[in-house]
């Protein structure tokens, strides 16, 4: 089923701008900043205002040069909005409006003024929590325990059927909300690489992109392969990059039919081996790989890889996976 078409974020900043203040409008894009309140998908009821209609513990509508998100406002003098987790943001971007609706699916919530002293504190506990170490291996194991094997049946029931297949032009939208609540990939960059590269109607197709999406469009699963030199690594080769699922259709398959699909397309392509590197303690993304025939590289190519890697400033050790592709 393709992905529910939504305008563009140039396009929402263009309405939203030019619209009264006094008025409403439903907005899709605005990123993960107020997770797991608000999730890539869902869309924001905005009531147009500036910042002097907005109070402590009001959720703002801001554009940060040609990005939408939602924050919540911590401090009025001086003027400071925050995540939902995670520490206060420095006094930048233009204030669009203040959030009064959360939608998902067919569900509204609505967010009242009365609600304000009580977002505003569960942001600062939260935030608190958020900035101890001990506080985010707290987190993550609760998350990790609730979207484990025992809940596997329930989350399918909830999620629905799920849809896995290369990107075209038009799931961009959907890419970007996926990519602003889960991906370190330059927003920029996918949106270039998916128009002029990887989209089944690019004009120069060349590597691929393949996602995850449920019935209603949304975006549950993202990886993609191509050259590292588009990114300027001194790498030959294509790699698999960038295997992310959502924790909602974790250990249901999602990984394994991603990476198949990117396999397939990689030898329709042409290429003979592909390449993996993943992260030595990402043990799950390890198994995978492994259940699909993917073994450890020659030891010159994982350390060409590390050191790459290295000079661009990542800490991490890595496992560098190959795989060839049959006929």
């Amino acid at each position: 089923m393709p992905s529910r078409k939504t305008p563009s974020t140039e396009v929402l900043l263009g309405v939203l701008e030019a619209l009264p203040p006094g008025q409403r409008l439903w907005v899709h894009g605005v990123g993960g900043c107020l997770h797991p309140l608000l999730r890539g998908g869902d869309a924001v009821r905005v009531l147009r205002c500036g910042p002097g209609a907005l109070a402590r513990g009001d959720v703002a509508l801001l554009r940060q040069g040609r990005k939408l998100v939602a924050h919540v406002v911590v401090s009025t003098r001086p003027w400071r909005t925050a995540p939902l987790l995670g520490g206060v943001d420095a006094p930048a971007g233009v204030t669009l409006g203040r959030v009064v609706a959360v939608k998902r699916g067919e569900w509204v919530v609505p967010l009242p003024r009365p609600v304000r002293p009580a977002l505003w504190m569960t942001q600062r506990a939260l935030a608190a929590v958020w900035a101890r170490p001990g506080g985010r291996v707290v987190y993550r194991r609760v998350r990790d325990f609730f979207f484990s094997g025992w809940s596997r049946p329930l989350r399918r029931r909830l999620v629905g059927p799920l849809e896995v297949r290369l990107l075209r032009a038009d799931d961009l939208d959907a890419l970007l909300a996926f990519a602003g609540e889960r991906l370190v990939v330059s927003i920029g960059f996918l949106r270039r690489q998916l128009r002029e590269r990887w989209g089944l109607d690019a004009p120069a197709r060349r590597g691929a992109a393949a996602g995850a999406f449920d019935a209603e469009g949304r975006m549950r699963g993202f990886a993609w392969v191509d050259s590292y030199r588009q990114e300027a690594l001194p790498l030959d080769g294509v790699w698999v990059r960038s295997l992310v699922v959502a924790p909602q259709v974790r250990r249901m398959g999602v990984a394994t039919r991603l990476l198949g699909c990117l396999l397939d397309e990689a030898r329709r392509q042409g290429e003979v081996w592909v390449h993996a590197d993943v992260d030595d303690d990402n043990t799950a993304s390890l198994q995978t790989f492994a259940r699909l025939g993917f073994r450890p590289a020659p030891a010159e190519l994982t350390r060409q890889a590390n050191e790459a890697w290295d000079a661009a400033g990542r800490a991490k050790t890595l496992v560098v996976l190959e795989r060839e592709l049959g006929p």
